[in-house]
């Protein structure tokens, strides 16, 4: 039907106090046809197919954030002290699909990545369609725009060091492997990576791990004991800002050599969070120089050793502004500012990890080294054993504001009840139940009571049955106050509370935790099915389109403003015949309500074209009230 004009009664002011309060929105003509189809739904969230691709084959666990998830302190970039509003796992070829909830304003997403072999974050379009993303073909617009822009030749960098090629303005080196050319890392490798960088993100490695720490007179170098070639591997750096280089030189078991004039060759010409995305993965083969024939050549000899450098502040520059070596004579305070790390299973395959300042993670600068000849490098310690990670972790949150008046109109000022709720959903990241969701736990807090009448607040999960929940438990101020659902009703039902006045600004947590197999995100999104009772626990009003408990008194539906049934006889639930909601959630936002008979069309002035467009236009209109 046509959308009917609506005038607005400034002169009522009673909302919730009368029942019989005349409708503020007057409608048209009696004969026009009502129809389901014209009527709006209200909500603030959409339902998107989220479609990802890493394009190896390897389970991978990712998070999406709502803002870029990364903030500078000092000269470390670290991952701001925010929930993900999404995260899973990847399958074991490194894909994902599945509905995902999100709020429906959300136009953009920044990815992430736990995989030292991916760019992260990376930032991608949500669109009405969902996301699609193929990391194989982001890589390969990345490295067709690196390319288009290269400038080799006239790069500055520091003063007493060789090259092993020439690399362009952003630091693309023209010495890269070709990709058909490219050695494949084993998944166990990158697995223990991961494992020891998550582990040391917020610690000192050697505080967590002194078994690394050097003794006297030992270094980090790497010690050749078989001819081989050698490959160096970039890995996405985990933290730092500085615009940091790698070189390494090479000297025999009791050589005398000066650090100042032995001959260092730069490996990596870049090594930042700020260095080009396309680099990640790339591989360069290491050089060494024979000084009998002056000159570079693919195969390190038997007994070689090889020192490494880091010359913090360096990419771009003359001197580097700091200078690290595995050796901690060499540096200025004998401290340790690197360690090479073997692999405990695949003795050819080593991790690098460097510290450029002072908060000593070694995170600044890490990558793989990889031997073409099999026992061929003297042992070091070893890369922590793989520890699995159970769980991740994310958060839904979001308002739910009532019109307590109804079947009959108020004013609409959504006020009577206000509710703030936020939610952290675990899902499983190993073992036999991977990827499904392990349990939620929810917080509501009352924040505001516009209304005389005596009104009650509570969940139904309309799409999950008793028997696949294993446990729940409801709390408040460190109290339980029920470990089960509510017996009376048919559903999964629980009553939060019976009176807002006593608990208004306390939080109520409820947490449930699902059987194997059962839940998903868009089964148990929160906040569920929730509504309040007002005065009795029959009369309940719930957001629109959604169902009743069997407590309902279903007599009231229909009366006053209630449409029960379209002309088609399409059934209707908690919605106008002028097309207004009873209730509403909006989704990761803190609502802020209007004055008193003040309407939410008055308070917030893009509401009413985001009901007319039926969402498809000012789906943020809650982010915007009058000023």
């Amino acid at each position: 039907m046509k959308i009917k004009i609506w005038i607005i009664c400034l002169s009522a002011l009673c909302v919730s106090c009368l029942s019989n309060v005349d409708d503020i929105y007057k409608g048209g003509k009696e004969e026009e046809k009502i129809d389901k189809e014209d009527f709006f739904n209200f909500t603030t969230t959409q339902a998107n197919q989220l479609i990802i691709d890493y394009g190896m084959k390897m389970p991978t666990v990712f998070s999406l954030y709502d803002e870029y998830p990364l903030e500078l302190i000092d000269n470390t970039w670290e991952l701001k002290k925010i929930a993900p509003i999404y995260s899973s796992i990847t399958d074991e070829d490194g894909k994902f699909s599945s509905k995902v909830v999100f709020p429906a304003y959300l136009k953009e997403v920044w990815l992430v990545s736990e995989n030292v072999l991916v760019a992260s974050p990376i930032k991608l379009e949500l669109n009405a369609e969902g996301l699609i993303f193929n990391y194989n073909n982001y890589k390969a617009k990345l490295v067709t725009k690196a390319h288009s822009r290269a400038v080799i030749d006239g790069i500055t960098y520091p003063d007493g060091y060789d090259r092993l090629g020439n690399w362009d303005a952003n630091g693309i080196p023209n010495y890269l492997m070709p990709q058909n050319e490219t050695q494949n890392i084993p998944n166990a490798f990158l697995k223990r990576c991961n494992s020891l960088i998550e582990t040391t993100i917020y610690s000192m490695l050697l505080e967590k791990f002194p078994e690394y720490r050097a003794k006297e007179g030992e270094t980090n170098d790497m010690v050749i004991t078989k001819p081989t070639g050698l490959v160096a591997t970039y890995f996405a750096i985990s933290s730092t800002s500085w615009e940091d280089m790698v070189a390494y030189y090479t000297y025999k078991k009791g050589e005398s050599i000066d650090i100042a004039t032995v001959k260092k060759t730069i490996l990596i010409p870049r090594s930042s969070k700020n260095m080009p995305e396309s680099l990640i993965g790339r591989q360069i083969k290491l050089k060494y120089w024979n000084p009998e024939t002056e000159t570079y050549e693919d195969e390190f000899p038997e007994g070689t050793h090889i020192g490494w450098v880091l010359l913090g502040q360096g990419f771009g520059l003359n001197s580097p502004q700091v200078t690290r070596y595995s050796n901690p004579e060499y540096n200025k305070d004998r401290q340790q500012r690197s360690i090479l790390l073997s692999d405990p299973e695949l003795d050819n395959y080593f991790f690098m990890c460097m510290e450029d300042n002072t908060d000593m993670r070694f995170n600044d600068v890490q990558f793989a080294i990889t031997s073409d000849v099999t026992s061929s490098i003297e042992p070091t310690p070893s890369i922590p054993p793989f520890v699995s990670k159970d769980e991740t972790s994310y958060a839904i949150k979001g308002s739910l504001a009532f019109e307590d008046n109804w079947p009959y109109q108020g004013d609409y000022d959504m006020n009577d009840v206000v509710i703030y709720y936020s939610s952290t959903m675990v899902t499983s990241i190993s073992g036999y139940n991977k990827g499904n969701l392990v349990r939620t736990t929810t917080t509501f807090t009352p924040v505001n009571n516009g209304a005389t009448f005596t009104n009650g607040f509570g969940i139904q999960l309309d799409d999950v049955k008793r028997k696949d929940i294993s446990s729940i438990t409801v709390s408040s101020e460190g109290n339980t106050i029920s470990s089960e659902f509510a017996s009376e009703y048919e559903k999964p039902v629980v009553i939060l509370f019976s009176d807002i006045k006593y608990v208004l600004n306390k939080p109520i947590t409820v947490a449930i935790e699902y059987a194997p197999f059962v839940a998903n995100n868009e089964k148990v999104q929160p906040p569920y099915n929730p509504f309040i009772f007002v005065n009795t626990p029959s009369r309940e009003v719930h957001l629109s389109g959604y169902l009743p408990t069997n407590k309902a008194d279903n007599s009231l539906r229909g009366k006053g403003s209630d449409l029960k049934i379209d002309d088609n006889g399409n059934v209707m639930y908690y919605i106008s015949k002028d097309n207004m909601p009873f209730a509403i959630h909006l989704a990761n936002q803190q609502f802020i309500w209007s004055p008193e008979t003040t309407p939410i069309n008055q308070f917030y002035p893009s509401f009413e074209s985001w009901r007319k467009s039926k969402g498809t236009t000012d789906n943020d209109w809650y982010l915007h009230p009058v000023k």
